[in-house]
């Protein structure tokens, strides 16, 4: 939290999150982003705001969070962490009088300000990380109308306000002891009800946005408050100015309005207004109502009046760049302001993808622990050329590779928060036949494929460019069908499913390839190897198989298996033909053949724990696969009949709530699973 020593306010530029007030429950939605735009979604926070969001904003540091909303208390502030949203602070002693419309920390995070729709129609409160002080003495001559947007100078010595009635704007000075005698206003007022107000970052111009022509003034600013107006700029906004930022670096300045081209930028200089950016190449889709750019410059933000809610566009010297992609969960409700951050989550966004039995083979997801399945992504361009198999991400999260039925038998993509990239070459030497099984070395150097013909296994090295030069076969071959495979996550094996006993063949890897096999287990799987997984830790192996008990886990070492862990005390219900351990190692799940479809159980050194109940909502057919997210909070099974994937959250008490299936689903039935996450 927040101390009083403001040379704790956060250095970092980087923008990691944007969050959106809007008029719809929840009322503020944050979006984690990155380099590519939007990625996930950040949880709800716990105790919602009580009505329709109007203006958000961060605390210097980003430690913490604040929405000014329409209905009591008005205004609602949270801690904020990479996780989220924390625990809402206790409402202001002395509640804003009135609709909360703007609100904005003070430069060094000591002070608060509420704009809001009923006199005094601005409200001040010390802040500290305890949240909220003693509400500061409203100022001796209030605004004259609705307070529509608060902004502080940087300096701090200053606070000005937008409201709605001549004089439209109204400025005062601002100490530790708040308000100080209102600034004179300016000479040549705002022609309109004053929408919002900004601050240049040096403190030499003050910009008011208002609803009638010139739709945007600016003056300069000093510590003898307005100066002489600047001259309106040559090409005006269309329409009502409805919101106003500067750049970080002082060189533009960005109006939000209500028509078309909805928002307009412009060089600013000492000397006020240069000449009008070209408008973006996408235009937003409607009424714009605030618009900010992220702390390095490099982003423009635009709260909007109607879907998609929020726009976004990379930002330079140049003007607009190319519009980022809207992000994958929308914001439910028209947005009415937004504010970016520079603490986020950098495990966000997920994206989990799923190969299925009809085309396109693939289909894949954004993945979000609080709302599950986002819109699907689309199709890659080459389609996988039959029914997909398997399918895996690398481990950076770079690449996403399919194995199918049909030659090539495998197809791999670049993938990024957009979605599947042009697909890579097929390698040199394919595969030898139905591919069952792929999977991506930990350092992303290598891809092995378990396939149905003699090897039944092949690895390629694998770098940005695709599939290197095909490694030389094993030494010794697995025995049949290759129906998965899998990369300890220390790197230093690779292990085979197969359809012939032993069942499970397990390998050194290296740099080199395949090294000489390892011994069998002692106690061998009883029947096919459906599928194969290492623990987190790589301390363990585990076999899902098509006779009793169905799944058999041994200790791993370097030395290869050990001696059979018990089974479980509750065996899955019949062939077991995927497994996964959750990434925190705490858990192993089965997906198997008959009701109940899913089996998971505790994992620990001892092995198989109590298996947990059963989800609440079954799966509608045969278990074929399983994966955790990410962040071991939900688990993903697939089966064979519609909806072909389903999800559930989970944690330490087991299987939550089935999240909703996606809105387009798998377009047949489901053989694998695979989550990811980009971390950068």
């Amino acid at each position: 939290m927040f101390s009083s020593n403001s040379s704790q306010v956060s250095s970092s530029t980087t923008p990691k999150v944007l969050a959106v007030a809007h008029g719809a429950t929840p009322f503020i939605t944050a979006y984690s982003w990155g380099t590519s735009g939007f990625r996930g979604i950040f949880s709800n926070p716990a105790t919602l705001p009580t009505g329709s969001g109007n203006g958000v904003a961060f605390s210097p540091d980003s430690s913490a969070i604040a929405v000014a909303h329409s209905t009591t208390p008005f205004i609602s502030a949270y801690p904020w962490s990479g996780s989220g949203f924390g625990t809402k602070y206790t409402n202001p002693a002395t509640l804003p009088a009135g609709a909360g419309r703007g609100v904005a920390f003070s430069p060094d995070g000591l002070n608060i300000a509420v704009s809001h729709s009923t006199t005094p129609f601005i409200s001040a409160y010390p802040w500290s990380g305890s949240g909220f002080g003693t509400k500061y003495s409203n100022p001796a001559t209030l605004p004259t109308g609705n307070g529509t947007e608060v902004a502080f100078s940087p300096d701090g010595l200053a606070i000005a306000v937008s409201h709605s009635t001549t004089p439209f704007i109204s400025a005062y000075p601002w100490s530790g002891s708040g308000f100080g005698t209102k600034y004179a206003d300016p000479a040549t007022l705002p022609t309109g009800n004053g929408q919002g107000v900004a601050f240049s970052p040096d403190g030499s111009a003050i910009a008011v946005a208002h609803e009638t022509t010139p739709f945007i003034t600016a003056y300069p600013w000093s510590g003898s408050g307005f100066g002489t107006k600047y001259s309106n700029p040559a090409t005006l906004p269309t329409v009502s100015g409805n919101g106003v930022a500067f750049s970080p670096d002082g060189l533009a300045i960005a109006v939000a309005s209500s028509g078309t081209p909805l928002i307009t930028a412009y060089p600013w200089s000492g000397s006020g207004f240069g000449t009008k950016y070209a408008d973006p190449a996408t235009l937003p889709p409607t009424s714009a109502v605030s618009v900010a750019f992220s702390a390095d410059g490099l982003n423009m933000a635009l709260a909007l009046n109607g879907s998609p809610s929020i726009n976004a566009y990379p930002w330079s010297g140049s003007g607009f760049g190319t519009k980022y992609a809207n992000p994958t969960s929308l914001p439910t409700g028209s947005g009415t302001f937004c504010a970016w951050g520079t603490v986020g989550d950098v495990q966000y966004p997920q994206f989990v993808a799923v190969a299925h039995s009809t085309t396109p083979f693939v289909s894949a997801y954004p993945w979000s622990g609080a709302l599950g399945f986002g819109a699907k992504f689309t199709n890659p361009a080459t389609l996988p050329t039959g029914q997909g198999n398997s399918v895996a991400f690398s481990s950076d999260s770079l690449a996403i590779a399919v194995a199918h039925n049909t030659t090539p038998f495998i197809s791999t993509y670049p993938w990024s928060s957009s979605g599947f990239g042009t697909k890579y070459t097929n390698p040199a030497t394919l595969p030898t036949g139905n591919a069952q099984g792929v999977a991506f070395s930990p350092d992303g150097s290598a891809i092995a494929v378990g396939h149905g013909t003699t090897p039944f296994i092949t690895a390629y090295p694998w770098s940005g460019s695709g599939f290197g030069t095909k490694y030389s076969n094993p030494a010794t071959l697995p025995t049949g069908q290759g129906n998965s495979v899998a990369f300890s996550p220390d790197g230093s094996a690779i292990a085979v499913a197969q359809s012939a006993s032993p069942y499970v063949s397990a390998y050194p890897w290296s740099g080199s390839g395949f090294g000489t096999k390892y011994a069998d287990p002692a106690t061998l799987p009883t029947g096919t190897g459906g599928d194969v997984t290492f623990s987190p830790d790589s301390s363990a192996i585990a076999v899902a198989h098509s006779t009793t008990p169905f799944i058999s886990a041994y200790p791993w070492s370097g030395s290869g298996f050990g001696t059979k862990y018990s089974d479980p005390a509750t065996l899955p219900a019949s062939t077991g033909n995927g497994v996964a351990f959750s990434p925190d190692g705490a858990t192993i799940a089965i997906a198997h053949a008959t009701t109940p479809f899913i089996s998971a159980y505790p994992w620990s050194g001892s092995g198989f724990g109590t298996k947990y109940a059963n989800p609440a909502t079954l799966p509608t057919g045969q278990g074929a696969s399983v994966a955790f997210s990410p962040d071991s909070s939900a688990i993903a099974v697939t089966d064979t009949s519609s909806p072909f994937i389903l999800a559930y959250p989970f944690s330490g008490s087991g299987f939550g709530t089935k999240y909703s299936n996606p809105a387009t689903l798998p377009a047949g039935i489901g053989f694998s699973v695979a989550f990811t996450q980009i971390t950068s």
